[in-house]
């Protein structure tokens, strides 16, 4: 956690409610694509699941410790009235819980986006990516991602807004949520 944590970049934090940007989406649809222009943009620290994932294999260690480790991070800073992104899907049971928790403990309101390609798209991409640390190859990833569909099915999440990252204007899209992201969060 140290280690990873010495890589991330604070911003300057903007008067404004504290929030945490939390992402909706499942592998391959393009959730970094969206979330790390909009730290940017947001002046967010952005905790990436992955970049935590690739810390652990390449200890040789398994990912069960991804959670604790965002969620010990994102706290430190929601503490210090740093806003966060945790640049993974949201949307398992556990992960809403650490959220609901830590708007609880912080007062960090929640804002919810949806990374919602088409699923052609995400499976395209899937089976035709160079795989490299993540998954062994495009069998393993199609995998991860038929797994993980049913979590996405009946979402009763209200989001702020939802990306089609197949399109060729995902710039205007992450421009137009933050804009919307700024509105919500102005103090």
């Amino acid at each position: 956690m140290q280690e990873y944590k010495k890589s991330l970049v604070v911003p300057q934090q903007p008067k404004r409610k504290l929030f945490m940007l939390c992402p909706v989406g499942l592998v391959g649809s393009g959730k970094t694509t969206v979330v790390k222009p909009l730290c940017e943009m947001l002046s967010l620290v952005r905790i990436s699941g992955d970049e935590v994932r690739r810390l652990l294999k390449e200890r040789g260690m398994g990912y069960e410790p991804l959670v604790p480790i965002a969620k010990a991070l994102a706290e430190e800073f929601l503490a210090q009235g740093i806003s966060v992104a945790i640049d993974s899907d949201s949307v398992s049971p556990r992960n809403r819980k650490v959220i609901a928790d830590s708007q609880t403990k912080y007062s960090a309101l929640p804002v919810w986006v949806h990374i919602a390609p088409p699923e052609k798209f995400i499976l395209d991409k899937l089976r035709n990516f160079k795989h490299t640390w993540l998954f062994k190859d495009a069998e393993e990833a199609v995998a991860n991602y038929e797994q993980r569909k049913p979590l996405h099915s009946n979402l009763d999440i209200n989001f702020i807004y939802t990306f089609d990252t197949s399109r060729d204007d995902v710039a205007l899209q992450i421009q137009e949520a933050a804009e919307r992201i700024e509105k919500l969060v102005a103090s």
